[in-house]
């Protein structure tokens, strides 16, 4: 259990409190993912949020329970297995585990930014509910571009052209795979 040893969860000193005030400043572009603690349980804690948040907000906009599962699992494991590859090309494995914390973690307080958000907009025609979506959608880009600038060392822009590359093709082959039925 992650509370049986601290160590494994938190640097001397550290706290959930400074643990999500770390997520909260590296989606606010004032923390880099070499801030983070390297630790496998917080990695998997962090992913297995994001896989909740991901099931609940695809449940909610479209599909049955399984499908959800399904495409959040493949949503997920598509982003580590394309960051492991693009970390190996680059020769930097030994970044995997911090740079998926911070993506899977600022995924999961971005995600709870926009639930409501989602919920809104599927259930009413309201152009505002889609507005603070689509900034939301934004932020997380440039989020994820901040992320990858420092993981592989480049310039923020070329971070953020990687970050929409690759969210394009994700949801191109999301699409693809989990075609949405009316």
């Amino acid at each position: 259990m992650w509370w049986y040893d601290r160590r494994l969860l938190f640097k001397p000193g550290e706290s959930l409190k400074s643990l999500l005030n770390f997520f909260v400043d590296l989606c606010l572009l004032r923390a880099a993912p070499q801030d983070l603690n390297g630790s496998h349980l917080l990695l998997k804690i962090t992913l297995i949020l994001n896989l909740v948040l991901g099931v609940v907000m695809i449940a909610e906009t479209r599909v049955g329970i399984t499908v959800a599962i399904l495409e959040s699992v493949f949503e997920v494991s598509l982003m580590l297995v394309v960051l492991y590859i693009g970390l190996k090309l680059h020769g930097s494995v030994a970044r995997f585990q911090q740079t998926a914390t911070a993506l899977m973690g600022s995924g999961v307080l971005l995600g709870l930014l926009a639930l409501p958000l989602v919920a809104w907009s599927h259930h009413s025609e309201s152009s505002e509910a889609g507005l603070l979506l689509l900034a939301v959608i934004i932020w997380s880009l440039v989020v994820m571009g901040h992320i990858l600038r420092h993981t592989f060392d480049t310039r923020f822009g070329l971070g953020l052209g990687i970050a929409v590359l690759y969210t394009l093709v994700s949801w191109n082959l999301t699409f693809m795979l989990f075609p949405v039925v009316n």
